[in-house]
């Protein structure tokens, strides 16, 4: 018991300490916000003018990318499906409602599907992404061109696709 207890918390620590670690910021950035420190005027707006120079230099040679937080969602809705790594950014805040919305599900128009035989489906999403069934479709409703499609995220990497009031079938992203 006293060693599950130990093998237990090894790998709790580790993931509590990597979800906990905040998002990297630049260090042309940090120079930036360092400047505030400054008392005295004419150094602090020296600093300033140094610092937003690097910046902007950095920014125009793309080694610092600024990307606003609806540009963020869209690319994290786009990558719906997919198994990534975790990104700082595209990860989302912890604990907040939009951003973990936008990973557990998204409602989608189907613009095409075709059969791929033994009852399985493969369709194509709004956002150009191709699903396909996994399972037999007994009682998963036919994913027609203009149907909205409800496609979730279970456990395990895992997803569901529910078309209209018909059940829910365990779905792959295939592109």
């Amino acid at each position: 018991m006293r060693y599950r207890r130990l093998l237990c918390s090894l790998y709790i620590l580790p993931a509590a300490a990597f979800a906990a670690e905040p998002a990297p910021v630049a260090k042309q950035v940090t120079a930036l916000q360092a400047c505030r420190t400054k008392t005295d005027s004419a150094e602090r707006l020296a600093c300033y003018d140094k610092a937003v120079n690097v910046l902007t230099a950095a920014t125009a040679s793309q080694d610092v990318v600024i990307v606003e937080r609806s540009e963020v969602r869209k690319a994290r809705k786009g990558l719906f499906g997919f198994s990534l790594p975790r990104i700082g950014f595209l990860a989302g805040r912890d604990g907040n409602a939009e951003d973990e919305a936008d990973v557990a599900r998204q409602e989608t128009k189907i613009v095409s599907s075709r059969s791929i035989g033994y009852g399985k489906w493969r369709f194509t999403v709004e956002n150009g992404a191709v699903w396909e069934t996994v399972e037999v479709n007994m009682g998963f409703d036919d994913p027609l061109p203009g149907r909205m499609v409800l496609l979730e995220k279970g456990s395990l990497g895992s997803y569901f696709a529910k078309v209209g009031k018909g059940r829910r079938v365990q779905t792959k992203r295939v592109a």
